[in-house]
């Protein structure tokens, strides 16, 4: 058992793309500073298009540490969210950075630009982020509260605290660096202002949008879907209550045939449940699926005293029931 076993959920995550996406990001603003700034932004100003490009050169050491800091702020609120959803919150992520971002400083260039030279700095791509980042974090909190996740068991009351705390944490930040370390909201007109003004607006805006197409999906409708980040979690405030704790596995949707719902695979470290629990609203299918997980934990821990439980399904049984009353599970008819 080892960290690859959630390489799938890793990389079905969308996180290596916005990973990929912010390194060329400050890979393309070094290659600038090493062409020398100055040099690229006239050439940019002998076409109109060099508004679009400008965003793009080199302005200082804070914005590479910016796009940097973001991918940073941005991985705990993507693991934060539904598994199903993380995908296209990181697409939404990516491409709402790079436009508004740009778009912020062709505004600038259009409406309040007064010395001729169109502005440079990926810091419009980054603050846009931050923007992002900041409505996102209200999303999640908004989330917990409608949810109440911390109510399935110790760990999940955990994670849900852990959260909430690093939520918070993210608001609060975000709202001092736009106020208090940079204060972008103050009556100028110059490009690191203005332009940063409209990026962290209009990204919070989009954020606003984009969670209000997705409200059920997000679970900002309160409620609590199955999928793997509740299996995982669930997995663990099982585990905790069983008499002797038992080896760690990882839990995941698969086509389990028969009617057991759930399958042990001690071999690959892992439990199979049934895919049609699914998205499934733990509210009316939380016994089912809670039973068959149960099921495939009593085989695991049996499996931990040296039984094998196929050949056992009479000590099968008899630990279900005894581990349910523990757990607070249905036992078996």
């Amino acid at each position: 058992m080892g960290i690859g076993r959630y390489a799938p959920e890793l990389l079905g995550s969308g996180l290596g793309r916005v990973v990929a996406a912010f390194a060329s990001l400050v890979a393309l603003n070094l290659a600038t500073l090493a062409l020398g700034t100055t040099g690229v932004i006239a050439r940019l100003n002998t076409n109109p298009a060099g508004a679009l490009l400008s965003p793009f050169v080199f302005d200082s050491w804070g914005t590479i540490g910016g796009l940097a800091g973001v991918v940073l702020l941005f991985a705990p609120l993507l693991f934060g969210t539904p598994v199903s959803q993380r995908r296209a919150l990181a697409t939404f992520f990516l491409t709402a950075s790079i436009v508004i971002g740009v778009s912020s400083a062709v505004l600038w260039d259009r409406f309040y630009d007064t010395t001729g030279l169109f502005g440079s700095g990926a810091s419009a791509i980054a603050v846009t982020s931050q923007g992002i980042i900041f409505a996102l974090a209200i999303v999640g909190l908004l989330r917990l509260a409608r949810q109440e996740t911390r109510r399935l068991g110790a760990l999940s009351s955990h994670w849900w605290y852990s959260f909430a705390i690093i939520y918070s944490t993210l608001i609060l930040t975000s709202l001092w660096f736009i106020l208090v370390l940079e204060p972008i909201f103050i009556p100028t007109t110059l490009y690191n202002w203005r332009v940063h003004e409209f990026g962290f607006v209009f990204g919070a805006a989009a954020t606003a949008v984009f969670a209000g197409a997705r409200w059920r999906a997000l679970g900002l409708d309160g409620v609590v879907r199955i999928d793997e980040m509740v299996m995982n979690f669930h997995f663990d405030d099982l585990s905790g209550r069983f008499p002797a704790r038992i080896p760690k596995y990882h839990v995941l949707f698969w086509r389990v045939d028969g009617k057991g719902k759930a399958e042990l695979h001690p071999e690959r470290g892992e439990i199979w449940v049934s895919d049609e629990f699914r998205e499934k609203d733990y509210a009316v299918y939380g016994p089912l699926f809670e039973k068959a997980l149960l099921n495939a934990m009593v085989q695991a821990d049996l499996l931990a005293e040296g039984k094998v439980p196929e050949d056992g399904k009479e000590d099968t049984a008899r630990r279900f029931d005894e581990v349910a009353r523990l757990v607070g599970a249905s036992p078996e008819p």
